[in-house]
């Protein structure tokens, strides 16, 4: 897999429970009003496997070097949490 910058890759790879990582969820289209980008990107703050409301901060660009998150990201491969967390 391909990461826009090596501090994104690191906060990807880092488990839900250690704080500060970026979490990829992927929701189906019933889901969303914007059938396209059916990506989400989210910096959360460690948090246990049964947690729920979880908080986040959605974003859409790299918080490392501003690449365009939905433009970037397109493969299930980088999908790293489910939908019910948030």
């Amino acid at each position: 897999m391909e990461y826009c910058c090596e501090r994104f890759e690191m906060h990807h790879q880092f488990p839900r429970t250690h704080g500060l990582n970026i979490r990829v969820v992927k929701y189906s289209e019933k889901d969303l009003l914007d059938k396209k980008n059916l990506y989400r990107f989210y910096i959360t703050n460690g948090y246990g496997e049964n947690q729920k409301n979880v908080p986040n901060l959605n974003i859409a660009f790299c918080p490392f070097c501003g690449t365009r998150l939905f433009k970037y990201y397109k493969s299930d491969d980088y999908v790293n949490e489910t939908p019910g967390y948030f």
